[in-house]
């Protein structure tokens, strides 16, 4: 059998581990090769990166309404991943620190979800797909630079932050804007297509009830390894 065979998505499928498994590693070899480089190789890299995330935010619209035939009012840039990706190469082009904490927590947790359960219909080698992966890596590979050659990362206090802006703030703003525009940004007015995590909770629109507590449960997650270095510290 041909694992390179264009088929539809199956998340088992030796094709999909083994792009799960290159993602994975660009994102921890990758800066990881840059430790020692001068500041201003590293600057580059970041401008790179920033340069890469930004021009695939642009174009991706065009390809979901010329590829995957959505509606132009359902391809914006609104997505919880498309924000992590503005924020990681706002602050690699030298913003402020909270344009990294937000993309630390909304892009570790959004983007990681997305590279396991792709939401597309068909798997590797499609072009739907790769791009779907190629976005989805670059939010974490940026985080990933910005911890390792930054020196960057979250403390606490910044979970609680950046978990109530998202919960108190940003989660009205995006119901009223699916609301206005009758989309479903953000997944909170009907589950995402595929298998995820969402599978295992109540149906639309009370997954949501469910879906708040997960997102803080698995943002906390990804502060733990922090929490337990200062408690070892």
């Amino acid at each position: 059998m041909n694992i390179f065979e264009v088929s539809e998505l199956n998340l088992l499928a030796p094709s999909h581990l083994l792009t799960l498994l290159f993602c994975i590693l660009v994102i921890v070899y990758v800066p990881k090769f840059f430790v020692g480089s001068t500041e201003k190789t590293i600057q580059i890299l970041r401008y790179v990166l920033a340069f890469l995330m930004i021009s695939h935010e642009l174009v991706d619209p065009f390809f979901k309404v010329s590829v995957r035939d959505y509606p132009w009012i359902e391809a914006l840039p609104l997505h919880m991943c498309a924000f992590s990706t503005w924020c990681i190469s706002i602050f690699l082009l030298g913003g402020n620190r909270i344009f990294f904490l937000f993309a630390y927590f909304w892009g570790i947790v959004g983007a990681g979800m997305s590279l396991l359960t792709p939401d597309t219909l068909l798997g590797f080698p499609s072009y739907e797909y790769l791009n779907h992966m190629y976005g989805h890596l670059l939010i974490i590979l940026g985080v990933s630079v910005s911890i390792v050659l930054l020196k960057q990362r979250p403390y606490f206090k910044d979970y609680i932050k950046i978990m109530t802006y998202t919960t108190f703030l940003f989660l009205p703003l995006m119901y009223l804007i699916n609301f206005i525009l009758d989309t479903n940004y953000w997944y909170i007015i009907d589950k995402p297509f595929g298998d995820n995590i969402t599978n295992f909770m109540p149906d639309a629109p009370y997954h949501i009830l469910a879906l708040i507590p997960a997102a803080w449960f698995f943002t906390f997650l990804v502060y733990i390894p922090y929490m337990y270095k200062d408690r070892n510290a």
